[in-house]
């Protein structure tokens, strides 16, 4: 279950690219399980998870693309970003489609989109492992969509995470959860409006990761999320999205929300996003998969990121060293 190479490279560019995810799609919430009350906190741009973070040397560049993807999604007009010389050619953009396992025949219509695609599996979903390994030899990128402990009264699934767990019942519920599947190289969470809030629990979950050779992709369901600065204090590699696609229902949003989508990756370089197997998610992104390439864009899996990371950082280092 090993995942990609994440060197120190990676781990730089994961802090200060996590900045750039920090900021919610449009004014949409995060409609998270079937009935779960909104996620997201409604409104919130900004990439505050840095607040109390140190940055290495050379994080501008990502600090940068942060300010520009805040302006875009709050409707100002943006900076001038220049993208580094690895994102100067097509625009990258990550499609991540969570909740996946549960419902067989939302997989079936997911199987059948161009990709590649990211696919994140709810482990308490029975016969995961088939699903997982058809869709790794389709050529796509699996991750574990791991349950975390809302705000509120809504149900994350049997075997969440949550902030009053005890140590060894933490970590014991979390090696549950990993075991479920093989073959993914990161996480992101399910719901985790509390959860992601709370520093120690953090620490504890992406030590683990780290120690595995897996990055964390927080789905900030949260302002508020503490992600990236405890995945600073570790040494674990973490990223973020930049934008939900279905926030909330309607063809007409997952339009809208795709559009912001392509100005993010046209500006940045790249653009990571989040949505779901649901029926007007799947009527629309069906055919702006099939298109993208011809207008421009690379699908890319989600480690593409890694090596955007490693990339970036590497320019940075050049360039503070006088290009020797």
């Amino acid at each position: 279950r090993r995942g990609p190479r994440i060197g120190d490279a990676g781990l730089f560019a994961s802090i200060v690219m996590a900045a750039a995810g920090v900021v919610l799609g449009a004014s949409g919430a995060y409609m998270a399980g079937k009935g779960a009350a909104a996620e997201a906190a409604r409104g919130f741009v900004g990439p505050i998870a840095l607040r109390e973070a140190p940055l290495p040397p050379g994080a501008d560049v990502f600090a940068a693309r942060a300010r520009l993807v805040e302006q875009m999604i709050s409707g100002g007009a943006p900076e001038r970003f220049e993208p580094p010389a690895p994102t100067k050619g097509k625009p990258k953009i990550i499609i991540v489609f969570d909740d996946m396992g549960i419902d067989k025949a939302a997989y079936e219509q997911v199987m059948k989109l161009p990709g590649p695609l990211t696919l994140s599996f709810l482990p308490y979903a029975d016969g995961l492992q088939p699903l997982v390994d058809r869709a790794s030899a389709s050529g796509h990128e699996i991750m574990l969509h791991l349950p975390m402990q809302p705000n509120g009264a809504a149900d994350p699934g049997p075997h969440a995470l949550a902030v009053d767990m005890t140590g060894s019942k933490l970590l014991s519920e979390l090696d549950w959860n990993m075991k479920r599947i093989e073959g993914y190289v990161g996480v992101n969470n399910h719901m985790g409006s509390r959860f992601t809030r709370n520093e120690a629990s953090m620490k504890t979950v992406l030590s683990v990761l780290a120690e595995r050779g897996l990055f964390f992709l927080d789905s900030v369901t949260t302002g508020e999320t503490v992600a990236t600065v405890a995945g600073h204090s570790v040494g674990a590699t973490v990223f973020a999205r930049d934008v939900f696609l279905d926030p909330e229902a309607g063809s007409e949003t997952v339009m809208r929300q795709l559009a912001l989508v392509e100005r993010i990756a046209e500006e940045t370089g790249f653009a990571v996003a989040i949505c779901h197997p649901r029926p007007d998610t799947l009527k629309v992104i069906g055919p702006w998969l099939t298109s993208a390439p011809s207008r421009g864009f690379e699908l890319e899996k989600v480690s593409a990121l890694i090596d955007i990371g490693d990339a970036w950082s590497s320019q940075k280092r050049v360039a503070s060293a006088g290009g020797k």
